[in-house]
């Protein structure tokens, strides 16, 4: 069973899963490679704090193969701020288990959105959460987004 592990922000294992889901992202969209040949995640630094924020990584035994990011969305609510697996680790249904689990950690509502980008996305989050209802949202960015939202007890 894949276990979930609460780590710190500052996790060199989160860091480097984090370098393989930002070169995913690169395909679609401008991720900056820095001058050191690595990507940046811009909210990092409020993971290594804890303070409404939180990172797990998903283990195989002592490997890791992906990672989730909650953080505090509003009063009571959480939301998902990123979910990855690695590509040999996808399939069969395991990314949805992870998701309802992380979920799981803090029973309430819960809130996350899908860019327009990632239609695969979209359709592994509906497969995951069928209950969660579904907003269209024009982000400060200008970005359209599909908000999922749906309550964990």
């Amino acid at each position: 069973m894949i276990e979930l592990l609460q780590v710190g922000g500052d996790d060199a294992r989160l860091e480097r899963l984090m370098q393989l889901y930002l070169y995913e992202w690169s395909g679609l969209l401008p991720v900056p490679i820095e001058a050191d040949a690595r990507f940046r995640y811009a909210d990092m630094a409020a993971y290594e704090d804890r303070e409404g924020h939180a990172a797990y990584l998903f283990l195989d035994g002592e490997v890791p193969i992906g990672f989730g990011l909650v953080a505090k969305h509003g009063e009571g609510a959480w939301r998902v701020a990123e979910l990855f697996l690695i590509a040999g680790a996808r399939g069969g249904g395991l990314g949805a288990d992870l998701a309802r689990r992380l979920l799981a950690t803090r029973p309430g509502p819960w809130t996350w959105t899908v860019r327009p980008e990632r239609p695969a996305a979209l359709a592994f989050w509906r497969r995951a959460f069928p209950t969660a209802s579904e907003a269209v949202e024009v982000g400060a960015d200008g970005i359209t987004r599909t908000r999922m939202h749906v309550t964990v007890s």
